[in-house]
């Protein structure tokens, strides 16, 4: 009994030293995200830029690699013609697909490409987009290559930045989303959206940050 003690003692002891010897690319299996965050979208086919908000998780099943999903709701909140309200205008996504990402300390960039459906409600051309008149909408199918950094600030919150371009699977249209007064807008090569997001996702799973010394622990 006393021999089993002293081992437990030494093991309890040598713990800490093991564990902060830990490499920062150790194992991260199992490891899911869930958060959301504040999104800014250049819609393309209008100048006006849309913001509102989106939800996403990741789930990490090897060591780099692992799957997303996403949704996002962005809005024109630009005031209309009559100033009585906002232009009636979105953009709404769900998306999902795949992610690659490294581990440096507290840093973790990544890349990913993901495929989704997308929604876009406009006012219809003519008359112009900034007035308020009657909403049309069209469904896409599209596909995104994008990436970020996500940043461990604590065991279990992360901080994120990413972007997105997309491409929908529309047909070019000179005339959506045209601004008679301005002269600007269309669609001459269909849509393109570039999408800034800023997040706060909890994490949870078999690989969590260790706070000192920078380092993950094996598990």
């Amino acid at each position: 009994m006393k021999r089993l003690i002293l081992s437990l003692l030494a093991l309890t002891a040598y713990s800490p030293i093991a564990f902060g010897q830990a490499m920062p690319t150790a194992t991260r299996r199992g490891d899911l995200q869930l958060g959301g965050g504040f999104v800014a979208d250049f819609p393309d086919y209008t100048e006006h830029k849309f913001y509102g908000y989106n939800i996403y998780g990741d789930l990490d099943f090897t060591e780099h690699f692992g799957v997303e999903g996403e949704f996002r709701q962005a809005n024109d909140h630009t005031p209309n013609a009559t100033h009585t309200g906002n232009t009636p205008q979105y953009q709404r996504n769900i998306e999902g697909g795949l992610r690659y990402h490294r581990t440096y300390g507290r840093l973790v960039p990544y890349a990913k490409f993901m495929a989704g459906l997308a929604r876009m409600e406009y006012p219809p051309a003519p008359p112009p987009a900034s007035q308020t008149i009657p909403l049309a909408y069209i469904n896409y199918g599209f596909i995104s290559p994008g990436g970020g950094i996500d940043y461990l600030l604590t065991t279990h919150i992360t901080i994120r930045a990413d972007l997105e371009y997309q491409m929908w699977f529309s047909e070019p249209d000179p005339r959506l989303g045209f601004d008679s007064f301005t002269g600007t807008g269309g669609l001459p090569n269909g849509l393109t959206p570039i999408i800034y997001t800023g997040g706060v996702a909890w994490r949870f799973g078999s690989g969590q940050y260790v706070p000192h010394g920078d380092r993950r622990g094996i598990h």
